[in-house]
C-alpha cells in the first residue's frame, strides 16, 4: 500500500509528497517493511511500473527514504533527479563510502535530504561530511523546541541548506516554524484551522448548501430553480459552466431549469460544492486544501461503494469529503461552519462526532494521513474491508486528485 504525505512551502502551496509503503502480513495485519531497502524498492517499482509517478504526485516532487544499502546500490540512478528527492534515513552510518555516493548523486543533479535530524551537537558533527552535498534537512518539530529549530535554521541557512519541519499539525505550529524561517512544512496543520468565530461563509456558498439539501430531500425541480433564482451569482456560474469546455454541451441553454436538467442532480451537487473552493480567491490554486478536498471526496465515495453502502449514502460520502476541508478554507471551526450551512444530519453527525459508517470512513482517512497503522487496521476490521481494496481506493483517488482541477 502506497501512501503519501504532503509537503508545503511558506505560501502554504503544495510542492511535494513523501511516499510511504506498508505491506500486509500473512495474518492480514498491516506493518512497515522490516528492510528499509526492500520497502523503498517496492515503492519505486509500484510508482514507476504499476501506478505512474504522475498519478501519485502530479507535477510535484516525490521524497523517498534511502537506507544505507539502497544508497550503495545502483538502483537510485534510474530515478528522474527532477522529480525525486532522496532522504538519507537517520540510521544510515555516514562513512567514507556514503559520503562518496552522496557526492556523486549530487553531481548527477539529485536533491539530497537528511531525514529526522535531531538538532543536538552529536548530530551536527555526524552530518558535517555531507554538508557540501545536501539541499535539505528535515526536523521533527513536536520532538524539538522552537528555539532549537531556530538555531538549526540559522546554521543551515548559512550553508544554503533548506529546513523542513515535520509533523506540523496545528496552524500555531506552522506560524511558529514560519516565524523562525523554516522553508518547508510537512503535516496536516491546514486541517485544524485557527478558529476565527466572526468569519462567515460566503452567501452564495450558503445558498449552494441549501440547494444541496433540497436536492437530497427530493424537492421538485421547480423549487430548485426558484432557489437558484434567489442566488443570481450561482445561476450565472451554472450557465458559464455548462457553456465551458469542461461540460462541452452543444445545446443552447434556454432556462435555469433546462440547465439543471442537463447537468443532473448528482453532478449538480458536486459542482455546487466544488464552486465553494473555486470561488475562494484568497487561497492558492496549488494549495493542498484543493487537492485534499478532491482526494477525500473520491476516496470516501470509493470506500462507501466498496462496503456496499446504498447510492444515496455513497453520494453523501462524496459530499462529506468535500465539506470536510471547508472549515480550513474559510478559517473557522467546524462547529461554526456547520452552524452557517444546512447539511444532511447523517453528514453532520459524521463530521462532528464520527457517527455511523460515514464516521468510520472519516476515521480511516484520518489515521491514514497520520500513518497510524494500528488504527487503520482496526477500522478495516470494522468496515470488513481488505487492504487490497483500500489500496485500490487510495490509488484511484490519488490519480483523480492530481488530474482534475477545481472549476467553478
Amino acid at each position: 500500500m502506497i501512501a503519501r504525505q504532503p509537503i508545503l512551502d511558506r505560501e502554504q502551496s503544495l510542492v511535494a509528497y513523501e511516499l510511504l509503503f506498508r505491506k500486509k502480513t500473512a495474518d492480514g495485519a498491516i506493518c512497515a517493511i522490516t528492510s528499509d531497502m526492500i520497502a523503498t524498492v517496492q515503492v519505486l517499482d509500484n510508482t514507476l511500473n504499476n501506478i505512474g509517478i504522475d498519478k501519485l504526485v502530479g507535477s510535484h516532487l516525490a521524497f523517498v527514504n534511502c537506507s544505507y544499502d539502497l544508497l550503495k546500490s545502483d538502483i537510485l540512478c534510474i530515478l528522474n533527479p527532477e522529480i525525486f528527492v532522496l532522504e538519507i534515513m537517520e540510521n544510515v552510518i555516514i562513512d567514507d563510502s556514503i559520503v562518496d555516493v552522496v557526492r556523486k548523486l549530487n553531481e548527477m543533479g539529485y536533491k539530497i535530504a537528511i531525514d529526522d535530524f535531531v538538532p543536538v551537537e552529536e548530530e551536527y558533527k555526524r552530518i558535517v561530511p555531507l554538508l557540501p552535498y545536501i539541499s535539505l534537512v528535515k526536523i521533527e518539530f513536536p520532538a524539538t523546541t522552537i528555539e532549537e529549530v531556530k538555531k538549526a535554521v540559522n546554521f543551515f541557512h548559512d550553508k544554503k541548506i533548506e529546513v523542513l519541519t515535520e509533523k506540523v499539525e496545528l496552524e500555531l505550529d506552522f506560524k511558529n516554524c514560519y516565524d523562525v524561517g523554516c522553508d518547508l512544512f510537512q503535516g496536516y496543520f491546514f486541517a485544524k484551522p485557527e478558529t476565527v468565530s466572526e468569519n462567515k461563509i460566503d452567501t452564495d456558498v450558503v445558498g449552494a448548501f441549501e440547494i444541496i439539501k433540497a436536492i437530497n430531500s427530493d424537492s421538485e425541480i421547480g423549487k430548485i430553480e426558484s432557489m437558484f433564482k434567489s442566488h443570481p451569482q450561482l445561476s450565472v456560474n451554472l450557465i458559464k459552466y455548462l457553456n465551458s469546455a469542461a461540460f462541452a454541451t452543444r445545446t443552447q441553454i434556454t432556462s435555469i431549469k433546462h440547465a439543471i436538467s442537463l447537468l443532473g442532480y448528482n453532478n449538480l451537487k458536486r459542482w455546487l460544492l466544488i464552486l465553494a473552493y473555486a470561488n475562494k480567491t484568497s487561497i492558492s490554486q496549488n494549495s493542498p486544501l484543493i487537492s485534499s478536498a478532491l482526494y477525500r471526496a473520491t476516496f470516501y465515495e470509493s470506500i462507501a461503494k466498496s462496503i456496499n453502502l446504498d447510492p444515496l449514502a455513497t453520494e453523501k460520502a462524496y459530499l462529506m469529503g468535500l465539506v470536510s476541508n471547508l472549515s480550513a478554507l474559510y478559517r473557522i471551526s467546524l462547529e461554526v461552519m456547520l452552524s452557517q450551512i444546512s447539511l444532511d444530519s447523517e453528514i453532520t453527525g459524521a463530521l462532528l462526532s464520527r457517527a455511523g459508517r460515514l464516521g468510520l470512513i472519516m476515521d480511516l482517512d484520518n489515521y491514514l494521513e497520520r500513518d497510524d497503522v494500528k488504527k487503520v487496521e482496526e477500522i478495516l476490521v470494522k468496515l470488513d474491508l481488505s487492504m487490497d481494496v483500500l489500496s485500490s481506493c487510495m490509488l484511484k483517488s490519488y490519480e483523480i486528485s492530481q488530474s482534475n482541477s477545481v472549476q467553478g
